[in-house]
């Protein structure tokens, strides 16, 4: 796993580990499945930073043309794609450009 830093956040990338040990088994993750090419992923990195800034929980991105097995195995047929982890399954998943209050409040329903 790497870690882009950016003035207000930190963005976990996934590396050569796999996804399972980058989200752990407590807590919440969320993931984001993204292209570089894709117009809606690079409007979503704002967001990802923001929420990640002002969160405790672990806030990944994975490239699906690096790592296809991992999109495919989570369904990341489209990007982005947003994936909710909870004590390390997935239980939520989201398709398309989501508002940033629409993130929050999954991140919000697995929290509590």
């Amino acid at each position: 796993m790497t870690t882009q830093t950016t003035d207000s956040a930190s963005l976990a990338s996934l590396g050569d580990g796999d996804i399972e040990t980058a989200v752990g088994d407590e807590g919440v993750a969320l993931v984001e499945f993204y292209t570089e090419w894709c117009g809606s992923c690079q409007q979503m990195k704002p967001t990802l930073e923001r929420i990640a800034a002002d969160t405790e929980m672990t806030v990944l991105t994975v490239n699906v043309e690096s790592h296809l097995e991992t999109a495919i195995e989570f369904g990341a047929q489209r990007t982005p794609t947003f994936v909710l982890f909870a004590d390390g399954r997935p239980v939520k998943q989201r398709r398309g450009a989501q508002s940033e209050q629409s993130l929050r409040d999954l991140i919000a329903e697995y929290s509590e």
